[in-house]
């Protein structure tokens, strides 16, 4: 299998690691303060065209597929050493725009275009207080009144809740149990009845709110269901693109950890030599860069099994997702030992990528819930929950 990248992917590779080492100066003072230009930041990556990379050109993206997508997010990950600017390939391209691609024209013609222009940004709404990894079993609830749905429950873990103004909001239509009942509809932050609160402080992945969403009553029109009910499959599908996501952080994440224990281990010295000198050393970094070389196969297996070029397969983005969750902490902290005591001091990078690492072991589903997933198709005949 030839991974060799394109004349116009490695054009692409070229543009996103020059724009994230641009943002590279900014990324401490972003954690720290949790506090960042998240505009500016979006308008930046837009003036790169990095937006909808991976979205179709009749609704004004660049037509690329999921390889596409994978080569920006990783390569911005790593050079700019945060979460943030990735983030806005994320919104235009990823599994909230995506979705759109399988709703009805009339929801496509009405968000899509401005979505991929990044005039509007989408949450994914999709987690609850008492629904994290059992997707299944959701409790918002869409009823329907007339032209409308009436909507009720709560979201957790809205990421940009403070900058994004339309969420992508996974419900249960008219109490049909199960998979069966379960949808997405598009819910606008200002329509009445939507609360959207500040939500937890995470220890990485800081600059913006990843929020909660109170729903009481909120009516909104049936032209906003992006997939109805009966169609859970297809949904997960599109959601298929926010754990690719996943392996482009996990990807990206690691060579900056491996790249900047590499860059240390060769300024520091103990007893009269480089610490890279030392056996113990040098063999952590060579582990280290074949987890990362491991890591990076799986996951541009899973972007080229891509159904139509654009939505990742289920088994091989679950298996780079899982394999990414396990490995890039493991490497993240190597190379914050690597750095000794500077390690856990915020004079040195590593530690904040560490816990930016930390922060998204869950995201996009926990690693025992892909094992689920992954043992369910090893052992089709067995009943295993499914990812």
């Amino acid at each position: 299998m030839d991974f060799t990248l394109t004349p116009k992917q490695q054009d692409l590779q070229a543009r996103a690691e020059k724009l994230g080492r641009s943002f590279a100066e900014h990324a401490r003072e972003w954690d720290e303060s949790d506090e960042a230009p998240y505009r500016e930041i979006f308008d930046r990556v837009g003036a790169e065209g990095l937006l909808g990379v991976a979205m179709p050109t009749e609704y004004g993206g660049q037509g690329g597929g999921a390889v596409e997508y994978l080569i920006v997010v990783e390569a911005l990950f790593r050079y700019a050493q945060s979460w943030l600017p990735p983030e806005p390939v994320f919104c235009t391209s990823g599994p909230g725009p995506s979705m759109f691609l399988l709703g009805s024209d009339a929801v496509r013609e009405k968000y899509l275009h401005d979505i991929v222009a990044g005039r509007r940004a989408c949450n994914i709404a999709l987690t609850e207080p008492d629904a994290g990894s059992a997707l299944t079993h959701l409790s918002t609830t869409a009823v329907r009144d007339g032209d409308d749905f009436i909507l009720n429950g709560t979201k957790s873990f809205l990421t940009g809740s403070n900058v994004n103004d339309l969420n992508a909001t996974f419900v249960r239509f008219d109490d049909v149990p199960g998979a069966k009942g379960i949808g997405a509809i598009v819910v606008e932050s200002t329509m009445p009845g939507v609360e959207v609160q500040r939500g937890p402080v995470y220890i990485g992945d800081r600059g913006i709110h990843h929020g909660n969403m109170v729903l009481r009553d909120v009516r909104v029109p049936a032209e906003n269901v992006i997939v109805g009910p009966g169609q859970f499959a297809r949904l997960m599908t599109a959601f298929n693109l926010e754990r690719l996501h996943n392996c482009g952080f996990w990807l990206g994440f690691s060579q900056a950890a491996y790249d900047e224990a590499a860059k240390y281990t060769q300024q520091r010295e103990a007893f009269g030599k480089q610490i890279i000198d030392f056996q113990a050393v040098y063999h952590s970094l060579a582990d280290m860069w074949v987890q990362i070389e491991a890591l990076r196969l799986l996951a541009y297996r899973a972007a080229s099994s891509a159904i139509e070029g654009r939505f990742p397969k289920l088994a091989e983005v679950t298996q780079a997702k899982l394999f990414g969750a396990t490995v890039g902490p493991q490497i993240t902290l190597k190379a914050m030992e690597l750095h000794g005591g500077y390690g856990v001091t915020t004079d040195y990078p590593i530690q904040r990528i560490h816990r930016d690492c930390v922060t998204n072991v869950v995201a996009g589903g926990a690693p025992a819930v892909l094992r689920n997933g992954v043992a369910a198709g090893l052992f089709p005949d067995r009943r295993f929950p499914q990812a």
